[in-house]
Formats: structure tokens, C-alpha cells, sequence
């Protein structure tokens, strides 16, 4: 078994602020690279994608209840033409957090598409069936990268702080050992 820290470190409540910063900080970088980074990667490719035209086929609101509280779901599908081949989807935006509590956010959007409309469809030119209508990175795809990246930050300040203090008993120290 890896003991980290000393032994009066490792008691409930004397955790050493450099080694937490480390794990702290190893942690939000490892869910910053990992998880947050490929998905904005990917969203922020899409404002460069191709656009061909589509028609909404389904422009619904599905309303449900889970433990207690109503969602609302906008329920928009269309279909487009890659090529000669036909592709459907339902992907409004790429990160597409279309679960949502807000009735108004869910009806704007069933009011933006509506069945019949003709619309510019954005595809993945290396993978023709990955489609959204609004293309680019929205504000809901930045909360892992910004929990990550505090974590990461708030990691660094720890071992900042740790070393600082450190460095402060080392020279008091010092200091009395030389008086």
C-alpha cells in the first residue's frame, strides 16, 4: 500500500496543501484533457463544417416527470442530402443538452423549426450522419471545461501556497536556530 504524506499529515484534518494541490491539480487537468477538451474541440469544428439544405420533419415538445420535477425536451428532426444519400438527425447543436426545465427554451425552439421549414443543415464532412442546425460551441459545453480548469487552478494555488508556507517555517526555523 502507497502511504502519501507523513503520519501526522495523514491524520483527519492535517493534509498536507501540496500534496492535495498536486492531486487536485492532476485531477482537473485529467478531466480538462480527457472530457472537456474533445467535446469544445469538436463543437468549435462544426462552425467550419459544410451546410446543406434540410427540411424539419418533426417539431414536437415532449414533456415528462422524473423524480418530482417536469422537463421539458425540444423534439426536432429533420433531414438532409449528403452526396445522393439520405440522412436524418436530431441533433440540434453538438454538445445538444436538449434536456431542459424551461418550457420557454423548449417552445422557442419548436417555434424556430416548425415541421415543413426548410433549413441550413451543418455536417461532419468525415462523418456525413453527425449533423446539427446551429453549429459552434454554446455556453452549457464551457461548464466541465470551467469546473475542470478550477480545480486545475485551484490545485496550483494549494501547491503555491504549500511551498510558500513551507519556505516561511524553513527560514523562521532558521532564524531561531541561528539566534
Amino acid at each position: 500500500m502507497i502511504r502519501i504524506g507523513s503520519p501526522r499529515t495523514r491524520r483527519p484534518g492535517n493534509a498536507n496543501p501540496v500534496t492535495m494541490g498536486i492531486i487536485f491539480a492532476i485531477i482537473g487537468g485529467a478531466i480538462f484533457i480527457f472530457f472537456a477538451l474533445p467535446p469544445l474541440q469538436y463543437a468549435a469544428a462544426s462552425k467550419s463544417w459544410p451546410a446543406v439544405p434540410g427540411t424539419i420533419t418533426r417539431s414536437e415538445v415532449k414533456v415528462w416527470q422524473r423524480d418530482g420535477n417536469t422537463h421539458y425536451e425540444p423534439d426536432i428532426a429533420y433531414s438532409y442530402m449528403v452526396e445522393g444519400k439520405r440522412y436524418s438527425s436530431s441533433k440540434i447543436t453538438v454538445g445538444d443538452g436538449s434536456l431542459d426545465n424551461n418550457v420557454k427554451r423548449a417552445k422557442s425552439l419548436q417555434a424556430e423549426y416548425p415541421a415543413g421549414k426548410e433549413v441550413d443543415v451543418y455536417y461532419d464532412p468525415d462523418l456525413p450522419e453527425s449533423a446539427v442546425l446551429q453549429p459552434g460551441t454554446k455556453s452549457g459545453d464551457l461548464m466541465l471545461a470551467g469546473i475542470s480548469a478550477l480545480f486545475f487552478f485551484v490545485g496550483l494555488l494549494a501547491v503555491y501556497q504549500g511551498v510558500k508556507a513551507k519556505r516561511r517555517a524553513a527560514e523562521a526555523k532558521n532564524a531561531t536556530m541561528n539566534q
